[in-house]
């Protein structure tokens, strides 16, 4: 399969294919935040950013309440992402479009009878970007700049670790994973409409390329305060059970 992906990776790609679907890198911070600030300037980017801050506030508060459905959109997105690279190697008129539909139907059609096994790979890619992140924050943090070519190893880490935790603590897995995925997805939604203001983006998009902590903060807290609430209201639901099952007993 990497084989595959990396030939497809050379090949010239389809110039009707939308351009984040050809991105197979990992941004640096500078990146991230200009291709927010692409979003706001796109005609459509306030629609876009509205829907991210929505979806992302339903994954961050009610993920656990919706995890399958969320899960299997998840994999529609994956396999579309994956298919459409996979058609390049086709070489046929919109491939990628018809490739990516049938990934996208494949994936999620399989995520569903097989739950426990989709939200490990979704605990397992949470756990990865995680890693990833807090191996290159603790490197410019510790001015360790040469460690920074290993920060596959810190994404390793976290990938293995969320994935075979979801067969164990399966609830905090998918309170993590969404509430993770919640917080990117809200606070991207929320910088893009900031964005739309000149002003506003004159004096945030420097701050969120020049300094680390700053999108750190953004991401961590409303993480934390998601799995957080997630959490405690799986607790107060097991706990309410508890007496009912009690009584019918």
């Amino acid at each position: 399969m990497c084989p595959i992906l990396a030939s497809a990776a050379t090949q010239a790609a389809d110039p009707n294919m939308p351009a984040w679907f050809a991105q197979w890198k990992v941004p640096t911070q500078a990146e991230a935040v200009d291709q927010l600030a692409h979003l706001a300037d796109n005609k459509f980017g306030v629609i876009i950013a509205v829907l991210l801050l929505a979806c992302g506030l339903v994954y961050l508060v009610q993920g656990w309440k919706v995890f399958k459905v969320l899960v299997v959109a998840n994999a529609a997105v994956l396999g579309a992402m994956l298919g459409s690279r996979l058609g390049t190697l086709m070489h046929g008129q919109n491939m990628w479009l018809w490739a990516g539909s049938s990934g996208a139907l494949l994936c999620a059609m399989l995520a569903l009878p097989l739950m426990k096994y989709a939200v490990s790979v979704m605990g397992g890619l949470a756990g990865s970007f995680l890693g990833y992140g807090l191996w290159y924050y603790a490197a410019n943090l510790t001015g360790q700049q040469q460690v920074l070519q290993y920060a596959w190893a810190g994404a390793l880490l976290g990938l293995v670790t969320l994935g075979l935790m979801a067969f164990v603590v399966f609830k905090l897995v998918i309170t993590v994973f969404t509430a993770l995925q919640g917080s990117v997805m809200t606070v991207s939604g929320i910088v893009s409409l900031l964005m739309l203001n000149d002003s506003l983006a004159a004096s945030l998009e420097p701050s969120l390329k020049q300094n680390n902590h700053v999108l750190a903060l953004l991401l961590a807290v409303p993480a934390i305060i998601g799995v957080g609430y997630q959490y405690s209201a799986l607790a107060k639901k097991s706990a309410a059970k508890k007496p009912a099952a009690s009584a019918a007993g």
